[in-house]
Parts: structure tokens; C-alpha cells; sequence
């Protein structure tokens, strides 16, 4: 049950190059996650279950009929066990945790099946200039609307996604900071019928010299790399991306970081070149209660593989708050994102909306209810090129943290 684009592009190598041509930077700042934490010190498990009733409006992530302007729609039920592993201390923060769930559908039972989510994240204080930090995430969906992927049609094709990230943050001297980070990411898709989805490695680094002009500001430049090997190697791109960030604190728990420069690249099997502009800014503010996020940024980064993005735009927000200091709590994140691709004749326009909305109410510090909705939708601008999609339900949370001695 697939969607009716027949773009003639291998999309996913595009959307991957692409998406992965974002400055490394703003990945580095935090998102919300699944996985709540309860941020004890010391080593403690949580081990947990959720289950609920779920209603889906688009269960095949397809445009509606011509005829009735509907899609097709079923309730399902979902159980998710997870468990997760933490650590605190004054020098090192380490969480990792897993979670699974089992869909299955009221009537639909051919679209049964399980899905994976499981993360690793380490950060170590060295010394008090030096700091080690890696994290790793992968994510097996159903669909692909549910993996916020440049340029990625949404359709009901599995996919695989897997990154991991490293590196080290350090004080030079008194007012000279540097930076540098390792990223591998890597898509795949279940489905191997689907020539327009083809996923693919890409292997980049990122460094940063900032020497600080003031106790809350910094001024420096930045340069970063990256290497793409995708459709088993028949398209090979390489980033350069070099430019300006400025970083600046409000205070104690409010932080905004902006970026700007020049993208080239180069598609090393076409022997063609391509330079153009990025910029980004993100906005961070820790409260008491909750952790707001707010990111921008607008790229030129044209992928000649088959046709590509020459321009992209992308705001994302989110809002969090922690389990610890709330009885009622709700996260919210929202993403839209624009690409408008370089050979038109090849590849979609897109315009996606992702909003994930969890309003929930802790019974017992061990028991939560929970209210859930999610809503995706896909523009490619075309008279009938529309794809929305909800998924609303309630569920229920058991988790308790156990400390270990």
C-alpha cells in the first residue's frame, strides 16, 4: 500500500545527502525524546509498559480516493514495553534505553507488525577543559512519514535509520573554545521495490574555533565535511561547508546560536559543482518546569544526483516538560519544512508538517495517563498531491525508577 508518486529521482539518496548537508551544530541541540528521565544520581533502571487504543485516518499514507476524497482509516491497539538505563554523577551523564511496540489493527491485521526504538547517549566531563561526548540512535518505522527525512515522500514503506555521533569539547585557554564532531548516519528502507527510496551511508566532521568576547558571548568560524555513499555507490557527493557562528547566553538557562555561510558540493560522479548559502539560529531556555526550543534555518545545498533540493527551509520547535517536577505535564514539537528541488523535472516539490502532541497525568508517580495525537501532512504541490494523516488515542504508562546500589 504504497503512495501514487512516481518521481523519477532516487528521492532518498537526494533527501539523505541533503538532510545530512545540515550543520552538525544544530543537531547538537536538544530535542525532545520518548524516553523520560527521571535524572537520579547514581545508577538507576526503569523498566516500563504502555499500551492504549489508537485511531489512524490515513492507515495507507495515501492521497484520498479521486472519487470520495477519503482514506482509508482503522483503530488499533499498541503495546510498547521499554527499559532504561541511567547514570548521574557530577562528572559523567550516561543514559541508553529501548523501546518496542506491537501494532495491531482492528481490521486491517495485514499491517500488523513491531516496531524498534533504542538510543545510547555518554557525556564525560575528562577534566575540567576537556569533555568526551557520543551518542547513538536507531529507529525502525513503518512509514516514512514518521522519520523527518529531507525531501522524503511520505509513504508506507519500512525504513531504518541509525545514527551515531562523537566527539570532544574543550577549553584552549581562557577564552578560546574548540569543538569537533563525528557523525555517521545511515537510512534503509524494507521495502526493496521501491526504486525512488534507495538510502545510503554519509560519514561527516565538523570543527569549531570560538574565542569568547564576553562572559555570556562568543565569536568564531567554523568549517565541516561530509562524504556520501549512497544507492550501493552509484551516487557519491562530498559537502564542504565553511562560515561564521555566534553564540550568546541570556543567562544561566537561555542560549542562542546562529550560523551563516557557503555550501559547495560536489557530485563526484557527474563531475559537477555547486556552491551556495546557509544559515541557521536556535533558540534554548531552560525553566524550572520546562525546556523550550525553538531552531531556523534556510540552506542552499542543490544535490545533482538525479535532480535535488537547491533550497530548503526548516522550523522546528518543542516543548518538554520533565516527569520529575510535574503531576500534569505535556510535549509538543512541531517541524515544517520546505524543499524545493533544483531539476524540477525529476524530483517533487515538498512542503511537510510533523506535529506530536503528549498531554499526560501522573496518577501515582508510578502510573500515567495519557492523551496522544499526531498529525503529518505532505504537500507536493500538485492538484491532488496532498497527503494529511492523524493518529489520536489514549494510553497508558507504567514505569517505576529503581535505584542501584
Amino acid at each position: 500500500m504504497l503512495l501514487e508518486i512516481r518521481a523519477r529521482s532516487s528521492i532518498v539518496a537526494v533527501a539523505l545527502a541533503s538532510c545530512l548537508a545540515v550543520p552538525l551544530a544544530a543537531q547538537q541541540q536538544d530535542v525532545p525524546t520518548e524516553f523520560q528521565s527521571w535524572q537520579l544520581p547514581g545508577w538507576t533502571f526503569t523498566p516500563g509498559m504502555i499500551f492504549g487504543t489508537l485511531y489512524d485516518s490515513n492507515v495507507a499514507v495515501k492521497y484520498p480516493d479521486a472519487v470520495t476524497g477519503q482514506t482509508a482509516s482503522d483503530k488499533l491497539f499498541q503495546y510498547q514495553p521499554f527499559g532504561q538505563l541511567e547514570y548521574f554523577s557530577p562528572r559523567t551523564m550516561f543514559s541508553s534505553g529501548y523501546r518496542g511496540a506491537i501494532r495491531r489493527y482492528f481490521t486491517l491485521d495485514e499491517l500488523d507488525g513491531t516496531d524498534h526504538d533504542g538510543y545510547f547517549s555518554l557525556r564525560h566531563l575528562l577534566s575540567r577543559r576537556v569533555t568526551l561526548f557520543a551518542t547513538e540512535n536507531y529507529m525502525r518505522v513503518p512509514t516514512t512519514d514518521e522519520l523527518q527525512l529531507n525531501g522524503v515522500p511520505f509513504r508506507r514503506n519500512g525504513a531504518r535509520y541509525n545514527a551515531f555521533a562523537g566527539g570532544v569539547e574543550a577549553r584552549l585557554t581562557r577564552t578560546i573554545d574548540f569543538k569537533t564532531r563525528y557523525d555517521l548516519t545511515w537510512v534503509d528502507f524494507v521495502r526493496k521495490d521501491t526504486p525512488t527510496l534507495t538510502g545510503g551511508f554519509v560519514n561527516g566532521v565538523r570543527s569549531s574555533l570560538s574565542r569568547r568576547l564576553t562572559s555570556r558571548s562568543s565569536l568564531g568560524a567554523e568549517y565541516g565535511i561530509r562524504i556520501s555513499d549512497l544507492n550501493a555507490g552509484t551516487k557519491n557527493l562530498m559537502f564542504h561547508e565553511v562560515g561564521g557562528v555566534f553564540e550568546y547566553r541570556t543567562g544561566p538557562l537561555t542560549n542562542l546560536e546562529a550560523a551563516a555561510g557557503f555550501a559547495h558540493l560536489d557530485d563526484r560522479v557527474r563531475n559537477i559543482s555547486r556552491s551556495g548559502p546557509y544559515v541557521r539560529v536556535g533558540l534554548t531556555h531552560r525553566a524550572e518546569r520546562a525546556t523550550l526550543g525553538l531552531a531556523f534555518e534556510r540552506s542552499y545545498v542543490p544535490s545533482l544526483s538525479f535532480g535535488g533540493t537547491n533550497q530548503s527551509q526548516d522550523v522546528r520547535g518543542y516543548l518538554q516538560m520533565p516527569l520529575a517536577r510535574n503531576r500534569f505535564y505535556v510535549e509538543e514539537s512541531a517541524a515544517w519544512r520546505r524543499t524545493d528541488p533544483f531539476e524540477t523535472t525529476l524530483e517533487l516539490p515538498l512542503t511537510s508538517i510533523w506535529i506530536r502532541t503528549v498531554g499526560g497525568y501522573a496518577l501515582q508517580r508510578w502510573l500515567r495517563l495519557e492523551g496522544y495525537h499526531q498529525f503529518t501532512r505532505q504537500d507536493t504541490h500538485f492538484e491532488t498531491g496532498l497527503i494529511s494523516r492523524h493518529i489520536v488515542g489514549v494510553q497508558v504508562v507504567v514505569s517505576q525508577p529503581m535505584r542501584i546500589r
